[in-house]
């Protein structure tokens, strides 16, 4: 009898524990999700180009879960006149490679560190000719509903409306999304690149995003496939 009671009362403890730990585990993960300001201004773009590509990237995680780059990731940015990050770089040095290539734009993701958070913002406007985008993490700012793509969708289109965006760039899923959606009468386009390094159930990609004074459309590239 004694030895049951010990055992419920150890299983009762290690329930506890177990509640406890995930608990914290997920209070930690939410204090990390950058916060959308209610309110940003947006920076413009300037080229005399009539037509402007955007390499797109996200979650590259250097040197956590990878140790650099893909070489594959150079390849397809080359011709680009600018790229956007869009959170989770974790180090500068990833940044300094980037802008390398071209002139380099990023936002804070939840796993950067303090002194990558330090000088990044939370959220970029962005304008591009006529059309505004809007870089950031993730427009979930609740971290254990914000990996699902499909949720991430349906929190934009408030924040497309309130702001006037064309264009919505965000990361942190790790999954790869290209949609265009209606925002009030209005075409309205929500780009998730994935990540280059530790793509969730996906192959590794990126984008790339085209601009015209008219128009805009995007791409996702996925980098096993342009090896060579």
């Amino acid at each position: 009898m004694t030895g049951r009671i010990f055992q419920k009362r150890a299983f009762k403890i290690f329930i506890f524990l177990i509640v406890l730990t995930l608990g914290g585990f997920l209070f930690y993960k939410q204090t990390t999700m950058p916060k959308i300001p209610e309110n940003f201004e947006s920076q413009k773009f300037t080229t005399t180009k009539n037509e402007v590509l955007i390499g797109v990237i996200s979650d590259t995680h250097i040197p956590e879960r990878a140790d650099s780059l893909p070489k594959e990731v150079f390849k397809i940015f080359q011709n680009v006149d600018l790229i956007l990050h869009s959170g989770d770089i974790v180090n500068l040095q990833t940044l300094e490679r980037l802008k390398k290539i071209a002139p380099t734009i990023a936002v804070e993701g939840n796993m950067d560190f303090p002194e990558v958070k330090e000088k990044l913002p939370k959220v970029i406007g962005l304008e591009v000719f006529s059309f505004r985008i809007a870089i950031l993490h993730s427009p979930i700012p609740t971290w254990t509903l914000s990996h699902f793509n499909w949720l991430q969708e349906m929190a934009v289109k408030k924040l497309a409306k309130e702001q006037n965006f064309d264009i919505l760039i965000f990361g942190h899923t790790h999954r790869p999304l290209l949609k265009e959606l209606d925002v009030s009468g209005k075409g309205f386009l929500l780009l998730n690149p994935g990540s280059p390094t530790f793509p969730f159930f996906f192959e590794p990609s990126v984008a790339i995003l085209k601009i015209t004074k008219d128009s805009f459309k995007a791409e996702i590239i996925h980098l096993e496939k342009r090896i060579k």
